[in-house]
C-alpha cells in the first residue's frame, strides 16, 4: 500500500524467503534479528527430528502460546506454567540448536511458517495446527503490529504505528509479501492437511468454549494419555484470565535477541 512502502519486514525489503521444494510457494521470512537471522536458517535446514517431539503450527494469533502451554504441559504430566520462554522452541526466529538444554526432549516446537516450506524433515513431525476465525485473527493482528516491539525496528519507526484498521484489513486481505506469507493462503495449505496421520487441526474457539475435549482431543493425539483429572487442570489453567495473571514468561526480550545474537557473531 502506498504511504506504508516497503515495509521493514517484508520479503522485498529483507530478501528472505522459504520456498516450496517444487518452487511453488514462496512465503517471506520473519527477519527479527539480522545477526542471528542467518544461523536460525542454517539451523532449520540442518536439523534432524527427534521423533519424541510435537510440531506446533499456527498463524500468528491464532493460539501459539495458548496451545504451546498446553502441549507442553500434556508432556511433562503437571498443569504448572512453563517459566521458560517459548521463544526458545520458536525455530523462526531462535536457532533451534540453542534450545536443547532450556528445553530437552520430548517438546513442542512451534513454528508459524505453513508446513510445505519447511524442511522434510519437519514436514514428517506429529503436528497439531490451530485455526482462528479470520475476523478475529485480523483484529488481533492489527494491534500486535500496532504496537510490536522488535529489534529490526529499533532504529526505524513502527510503519504500523499509525495504520488504521482499514488500510491494516487491505494488507490482511491481500499483502502477500508479509512475513508468513497471507493468511488466507497459510489456512488453504494446512486444511489440505487435516486427513494426514500425522497432523491435528483443532480450532482457537473450541479451545476456549469447550478446553475439556479439545485438550483430550490433543491428550489422545500425542499419545501422552493424561488422566481426565490432568486434563480438566491444565483447562483450568490455560483459561485466557488464569494466564494473564499466572503466566509470565512470552516471546524472546530485545536481551535475550541480543544475546543471542552474541552467540552466532
Amino acid at each position: 500500500m502506498a504511504g506504508l512502502s516497503p515495509l521493514l519486514m517484508s520479503g522485498a525489503a529483507t530478501g528472505q524467503y522459504f520456498v516450496s521444494d517444487d518452487g511453488s510457494v514462496k512465503v517471506a521470512a520473519i527477519v527479527m534479528d539480522k545477526n542471528v537471522f542467518p544461523k536460525a536458517r542454517s539451523d532449520l535446514e540442518e536439523y534432524k527430528w527427534n521423533d519424541s517431539d510435537f510440531l506446533l503450527a499456527t498463524f500468528p494469533k491464532n493460539g501459539t502460546h495458548f496451545m504451546w502451554e498446553t502441549m507442553m504441559m500434556l508432556l511433562k504430566g503437571s498443569a504448572d506454567y512453563i517459566r521458560t520462554s517459548k521463544g526458545f522452541l520458536m525455530i523462526d526466529a531462535s536457532p533451534i540448536s540453542f534450545s536443547s538444554k532450556p528445553f530437552p526432549s520430548p517438546r513442542a516446537v512451534n513454528t508459524h511458517y505453513r508446513t510445505d516450506v519447511l524442511p522434510a524433515e519437519f514436514r514428517k513431525a506429529k503436528t497439531v495446527v490451530v485455526m482462528r476465525n479470520p475476523k478475529d485473527t485480523c483484529v488481533s493482528f492489527y494491534y500486535h503490529y500496532k504496537n510490536i516491539k522488535i529489534p529490526l525496528l529499533d532504529d526505524e519507526p513502527n510503519p504500523f504505528e499509525n495504520i488504521t484498521f482499514a488500510q491494516f484489513m487491505e494488507l490482511f486481505l491481500h499483502e502477500t509479501d508479509l512475513p508468513y506469507g497471507r493468511y488466507f493462503d497459510y489456512i488453504a495449505h494446512m486444511w489440505s492437511l487435516k486427513d494426514e496421520s500425522n497432523i491435528l487441526v483443532v480450532f482457537y474457539e473450541d479451545l476456549k468454549t469447550n478446553p475439556l475435549d479439545t485438550i483430550q482431543k490433543v491428550n489422545e493425539f500425542m499419545g501422552t494419555n493424561r488422566s481426565p483429572e490432568l486434563v480438566k487442570e491444565i483447562a483450568e489453567a490455560v483459561n485466557f484470565d488464569k494466564m494473564k495473571v499466572g503466566k509470565t514468561t512470552g516471546p524472546l526480550s530485545k536481551e535475550t535477541m541480543e544475546m543471542l545474537g552474541s552467540m552466532v557473531m
